[in-house]
């Protein structure tokens, strides 16, 4: 999210929270075929039908009900996937069924994480297998991003939360700065009841580490950002954390910088934020380490300076982060070699992005996912001067209407999807504004719809403000347990089916 566009006065902020548990063992937050199966109380799990099928069917960990035990060992999943128990870098609490996938990947124990026993075994995407773990710790296998992305579906972020930003706040009350109450699992439960497959949790680090060189995260933050990670995969959604206002600019405290005080670009400050952002996520590489492939890293999030077309030496500084940030994360042990990574263009602006974004290398093939952002145009999606969207609307905006989408997603399935490397759309979205909420309703469904139909996965923005104008972003009322607008999840919930194209979008 622009900067300005998340630090505003609290007041306007809601409070929200949302309970709902997803009533499906499992859900289908794999494959949609997926039915999901319990995981039993003891003995021995269920052995997979042949050699290169996980349980319950050819494509999806659970197929059809399937116990699997939480003392014993896993699925065996066939003569082609390994058998649970030891297979796990981190078996928790029995060997719930893990996913599998049609090279035969694994099952059981590998995706059993540390969480509780009696946990579910969720659907998994074929192939990259991607069922949930004892405790709902994230899956088994290696990633695969393009089966990932097609898993998740639609995506949700938890704004103004653990991004925000306050130094007089403690570690474990820094995520109500700005306004929002604590995290609750009942609302990351809600989330995955209305239809969700992922959510983004932005992670602001700024004021929550030590001294250079080391620059060590505070254990006690580190641990409640663990804390949400867990409600997240919990509820059976892939999860991404990033950094965020760390490179805010005008955020006081920003040390992800392209350029130093001064605002030149130069070799020191190059190499210090470097080193910092290397310290930075070996920690959390690290301290994840062990968490299955329903965790994703990504790098940052809006780096830029200023609005302006970057210079070359911009483009140049962010290629060097994102590459940092795959090497750093390789190193690390357990799943890291093999998890998913999420790399944004410049200032994730899609033009930028298509002008100047290097794809990082990689010792592990296919698991690198791209990133931008979409509030085209700003005056109506976020800042409410203009009110209307759609050509032909009165008083819409004389860009950025449904033409506009689309060009914008063809440059990026042309330049990207089209050569193999997958997308999300990390944040966007409308803000409601009073009588125009049909407006509002429009633009993201048919955004929805778009992003949907080109194979890239929507995250919408929702900073918990239950008001009316700009940054009113709020979907969720993290108060009441209840979503703030039925109409607009609705919508958004056509647009990620087949059932109906874009077309069929109702106009306002």
């Amino acid at each position: 999210m622009r900067l300005f566009s998340l630090i505003f006065p609290p007041a306007l902020l809601a409070l929200l929270a949302c309970s709902n548990a997803d009533g499906t063992p499992g859900g289908t937050a794999g494959h949609p075929s997926g039915t999901g199966a319990l995981a039993g109380s003891g003995g021995t799990g269920a052995v997979g039908s042949s050699g290169n099928t996980a349980v319950g069917g050819r494509e999806n960990a659970g197929g059809s009900p399937a116990a699997a035990g939480t003392s014993g060992p896993g699925s065996a999943g066939g003569a082609s996937n390994s058998g649970a128990g030891g297979n796990s870098p981190a078996a928790g609490a029995g060997g719930a069924a893990g996913s599998g996938n049609n090279s035969g990947s694994n099952a059981g124990g590998r995706a059993a994480l540390g969480g509780a026993a009696g946990a579910t075994a969720g659907a998994g995407p074929s192939p990259g297998g991607a069922g949930s773990g004892a405790g709902g710790a994230a899956a088994s296998g290696p990633c695969n991003a393009v089966a990932t992305v097609a898993a998740m579906k639609l995506g949700w972020n938890l704004g103004n939360a653990l991004d925000s930003v306050d130094a007089t706040k403690s570690d474990t009350t820094v995520e109500t700065a700005w306004g929002n109450p604590a995290i609750t699992a009942a609302l990351l439960q809600a989330v995955k009841a209305a239809g969700f497959g992922a959510v983004r949790i932005p992670v602001s680090w700024i004021g929550r580490f030590g001294a250079a060189p080391e620059y060590p995260i505070n254990a006690a933050f580190m641990a409640r950002v663990e804390a949400v990670v867990k409600y997240a995969l919990d509820a059976n959604l892939y999860v991404i954390i990033n950094l965020h206002h760390d490179g805010g600019e005008g955020v006081t405290g920003q040390w992800l910088r392209l350029v130093d005080g001064s605002g030149k670009v130069t070799d020191a400050n190059n190499q210090a934020v470097l080193a910092q952002f290397k310290k930075m996520w070996a920690q959390i590489a690290t301290h994840f380490a062990s968490y299955g492939d329903h965790l994703l890293f990504e790098s940052m999030n809006e780096i830029k300076v200023g609005y302006d077309t970057p210079l070359s030496a911009y483009y140049d500084e962010v290629t060097a982060l994102n590459q940092a940030f795959v090497d750093t994360v390789r190193a690390t042990g357990s799943y890291n070699p093999s998890r998913c990574l999420v790399v944004p263009g410049y200032n994730t602006n899609i033009d930028y992005t298509v002008a100047g974004f290097v794809k990082p290398t990689d010792t592990s093939a296919g698991k690198l996912i791209l990133s931008d952002h979409y509030y085209d145009p700003w005056s109506f999606a976020g800042e409410a001067s203009t009110h209307t969207w759609g050509m032909g609307s009165p008083g819409a905006d004389t860009w950025g209407q449904e033409d506009g989408v689309r060009g914008q997603i063809e440059k990026l399935k042309t330049k990207f999807i089209d050569q193999g490397l997958p997308m999300i759309w990390g944040e966007y979205g409308a803000v409601k504004q009073t009588g125009y909420e049909n407006y509002q309703r429009y633009y993201v469904e048919y955004v929805t719809k778009a992003v949907h139909d080109a194979g890239i996965v929507p995250f919408l923005w929702d900073n918990g403000s239950k008001g009316s104008g700009a940054e009113a972003f709020g979907l969720f009322d993290r108060g009441n347990n209840s979503v703030l607008y039925p109409t607009l999840l609705e919508a958004m919930q056509r647009a990620v089916t087949s059932s109906y194209t874009l077309a069929d979008v109702a106009k306002p």
